[in-house]
């Protein structure tokens, strides 16, 4: 039985999967919504089926358990053997088809002394609904209303058999026509925690969306009109559904249901009007219902109303009351991104903060909205570095990071503390969470180094793991401005054009364009405005609501230019990817600056500065070369430019300036007497020779 309830819940839990575009290739990367203004502000977000289903009817007071995929193990021992005995007899008989003697065993092992039949009690009144037949319907009802006795009385239910019961019940009264008393089976099904009885809810709210009679009886009912509110809000949550005609079914169930003056559920099908564009039954229902999703969907009307104030005074009110922790992806799917409606209205409200120039606000929401990517456009372009601080210091690290789910999933910024070959690559245990007070102290350390504010930087990479290569680039710089000897100064320039090079993301890249380092610089994306999406592709993957609301959510601009001016402002000193390196090419050209430009060391330090940008500035490369040949002498060891660069020779041109320094400081006289001797005694000594070789001769 087990078996098979696993592979019939495998089957029935497809249609909860997500519906999603996905990328051509990649990993799936975090949402963001500073990355498709308009789309964020313009679509209202489906909520997940299994959520919703979960509470369609009050949580019930039974603390049953739920026990649905692999059979526990253990569940079928431990009984005793009389009531063992009789429980094996009847499964055989069920199992050969005689329902006579399968009943007769299971009543018998009921009619056992409790204390004898501690362990399978719960076993056989199921089974006794399970073989209910003619001449016997009534023992379905029976045998699993007597299941749920039995679990309350405290008999052992290992299987889960009273949770379980609800829905075997629930189909018994389907096949009778009696769809409303099955969805409220279902209903106390799911709200016991079982996707089982949440799927069936799915299947019954399709069977109807077909069969309109069916319907209109079901929407007499309050928990059917919930029912077929949230299914037609949630839709956007099925896997391979489609409808036949395309949305023909759906939106007669809107007709049907808007037809009512009022209604159970009615936000939610404010909810499910605005996905599919009908603004004047959102706007209807959504008045019937204080609620916060009611209140979202009043902003997203004042939003198309360019109403921003009253849409930012209504996110409020939504924000305020939705659960922080509610998780709308469907099922415990936790390979699948959090969809925390909370951290998107906070999201949303971020936006609207940024369109107004309360850059501080927008900062506080993006932390709400846990999105890392969002969050840090904010923090690296738009506040500044003094209000960035007062930010951090406002927010140190908790005890519990309030966005583990959001940055657990994301794993880009987390440490890897466990080797890759002892844990599967998507196993959390191989990672180190990284909240997000760490992520921002970083990205201001680095933000810091990139503007010169060394010291203050270094306050920000204590305790991180760039600390050590962070003392060693800021030490490199300060010994080239307090070195007096120019070739010490170049030796300095080189040491941290090096540090640059090999550590620039970690030390000097930016968290968003053009580095990329929130995703270690591994994937580029256009600018902060896109995820290479164009304005189609957004569009594409909005609901038809969403799609219709975007001319009107467009109409006033939502980049403003204060915040344009301010991302202009902070700016990294270069533009392309990987900018870091375009500095380390710097350092060392200003180091080769310093040196004589016939020596090999300056050579070296040209052929190394185009080296660190030869793949991300080629132009430069060649400038740089154009440089070298113009103003470098020939050198004989073998090199490539750009390519292959022996080390600058620091100690021999050093070598030959002392040289040079010592010659030129010699007073004037005895450098003549140096140049004179230099002269004089070759000819003294060539005059000698000649006469001893004439006096020889003679």
């Amino acid at each position: 039985m087990w078996l098979r309830s696993l592979l019939a819940s495998l089957v029935l839990l497809s249609p909860l999967a997500p519906l999603r575009s996905a990328r051509a290739c990649g990993p799936d990367f975090p949402s963001s919504l500073v990355g498709n203004r308009v789309g964020a502000l313009a679509e209202m977000p489906d909520g997940s089926f299994y959520v919703e289903a979960a509470r369609l009817v009050p949580r019930p007071t039974d603390t049953f358990v739920v026990a649905e995929g692999a059979e526990p193990e253990g569940a079928r021992v431990g009984g005793g053997e009389r009531e063992t005995a009789l429980y094996a007899a009847g499964a055989k008989a069920f199992e050969r088809g005689d329902g006579l003697e399968a009943r007769a065993r299971f009543l018998e092992l009921l009619s056992l002394p409790p204390e004898q039949r501690r362990r399978f009690s719960t076993f056989a009144a199921f089974m006794l609904g399970r073989n209910a037949g003619a001449g016997n319907e009534q023992d379905a009802f029976v045998g699993f209303s007597r299941t749920r006795e039995l679990a309350r009385e405290g008999f052992d239910d290992p299987l889960g058999l009273a949770v379980a019961s609800l829905g075997e019940e629930a189909r018994v009264l389907l096949h009778r026509g009696d769809d409303v008393g099955a969805i409220k089976l279902y209903a106390e099904q799911a709200a016991h925690g079982s996707t089982s009885g949440a799927t069936s809810l799915l299947l019954v709210a399709r069977d109807l969306v077909r069969n309109e009679a069916r319907l209109r009886a079901v929407l007499e009912d309050a928990v059917g009109q919930r029912l077929m509110a949230m299914y037609l809000w949630t839709r956007g949550q099925e896997w391979y559904w489609r409808e036949v005609p395309s949305g023909e079914g759906p939106a007669r169930v809107l007709d049907l249901l808007a037809a009512r003056d009022t209604l159970a559920g009615a936000d939610r099908l404010a909810a499910a009007a605005w996905r599919t564009g009908r603004f004047d039954l959102a706007e209807r229902f959504a008045g019937q219902e204080q609620t916060p999703l009611s209140a979202w969907v009043k902003a997203k009307l004042a939003l198309r109303r360019g109403d921003r104030g009253s849409a930012e005074v209504l996110l409020a009110q939504a924000a305020k009351q939705l659960p922080e922790a509610e998780d709308w992806r469907p099922g415990t799917e936790d390979y699948l991104e959090p969809r925390r409606p909370h951290g998107r209205v906070e999201g949303e409200r971020g936006l609207l903060a940024l369109t107004r120039g309360d850059f501080t606000d927008a900062a506080e929401h993006m932390l709400e909205s846990c999105s890392w990517p969002d969050l840090a456009y904010v923090a690296e372009r738009v506040l500044t570095v003094s209000e960035l601080e007062s930010f951090i210091a406002a927010h140190p690290p908790g005890e519990q990071e309030r966005c583990e789910p959001e940055l657990r999933w994301m794993r880009f910024g987390n440490e890897e503390v466990t080797p890759s070959e002892d844990l599967d690559s998507e196993d959390p245990r191989r990672f180190k969470l990284v909240g997000m007070n760490a992520r921002l102290r970083l990205l201001l350390a680095r933000r810091l180094l990139r503007g010169g504010q060394e010291s203050q930087a270094l306050e920000y990479f204590r305790g991180t793991r760039w600390e050590e290569q962070a003392r060693q680039f800021v030490d490199a710089m300060a010994q080239s401005r307090l070195a007096d000897d120019p070739v010490e100064k170049a030796r300095a320039l080189y040491g941290a054009a090096r540090i640059a090079r090999r550590h620039g993301m970690e030390l000097l890249g930016t968290e968003v364009t053009p580095d990329w380092a929130w995703v270690a610089g591994n994937y580029e994306f256009d600018t902060d405005e896109e995820l290479r999406d164009t304005e189609e592709y957004q569009k594409e993957a909005l609901s038809p609501g969403g799609r219709a609301a975007w001319e009107a959510v467009a109409a006033a601009p939502l980049l403003a230019a204060p915040e344009q001016r301010r991302t202009g402002a902070h700016a990294p000193p270069h533009t392309t990817r990987y900018h870091y390196r375009s500095t380390a090419a710097d350092l060392a050209q200003r180091g080769a600056a310093l040196l004589p430009p016939r020596s090999q060391a300056y050579a070296m330090m040209l052929c190394h500065a185009a080296r660190f940008i030869w793949n991300s500035d080629p132009v430069r490369g060649q400038r740089l070369y154009a440089l070298y040949v113009k103003t470098g002498a020939t050198i004989s060891e073998p090199w490539a430019f750009g390519q292959e660069c022996p080390e600058p020779d620091f100690a021999r041109v050093q070598e030959q300036l002392q040289a040079k320094h010592f010659w030129r400081g010699m007073p004037l006289p005895m450098r003549l007497a140096w140049l004179g001797g230099g002269i004089l005694l070759p000819g003294i000594a060539a005059i000698l020779l000649h006469r001893r070789r004439k006096t020889t001769k003679g």
